[in-house]
């Protein structure tokens, strides 16, 4: 394998591994509403820019990491991470070369999808009943994607030149 192949693999295994810290940490309640779902805005942006299916498998481990740390029921996010990665991985080479807002749609989309399942899944397995303001993470991925995705591109390229 390439240095380069490495280094990606392990800024991908770090980033995601932030991602989860970052969805680990103890935020006041009027800001835990609002909370986006970092690990999944991270599978996002390493299923569309690793042209490759492995991110499909990283996602379900990492999912299952973040079950077992949030006590949730195990494969619930490793679950609802493979779908957001197989949807990702499946259009990213359209999507690559689409504009900024159109990209940032389909992430919403995506991360809409991602909600939906872990809502079926919690609806299943203990009856939830979804409320409207389970949506309102999507409002702050909107403005986070733009700003995670300029740093990870940044940091790849910082990378790639050295």
């Amino acid at each position: 394998m390439s240095k380069q192949h490495n280094q990606n693999n392990l800024l991908m295994h770090l980033s995601i591994l932030f991602a989860i810290l970052l969805t680990l940490f103890p935020w006041p309640d009027t800001m835990a509403m609002f909370q986006p779902h970092w690990a999944a805005l991270m599978i996002a942006y390493w299923s569309l820019y690793a042209a490759n299916t492995r991110v499909m498998f990283v996602a379900f481990a990492y999912g299952l990491i973040l079950d077992v740390l949030m006590g949730s029921l195990l494969g619930k996010h490793g679950m609802s991470l493979v779908a957001l990665s197989f949807l990702v991985n499946k259009s990213a080479k359209k999507l690559r070369m689409t504009s900024f807002w159109q990209l940032l749609m389909m992430v919403l989309v995506w991360l809409f999808n991602d909600i939906v399942i872990r809502a079926v899944i919690d609806w299943i397995s203990y009856r939830y009943q979804p409320k409207w303001y389970d949506l309102l993470p999507l409002l702050t991925a909107a403005l986070v994607w733009p700003w995670l995705k300029y740093l990870m591109d940044r940091i790849q390229t910082t990378m790639r030149n050295s």
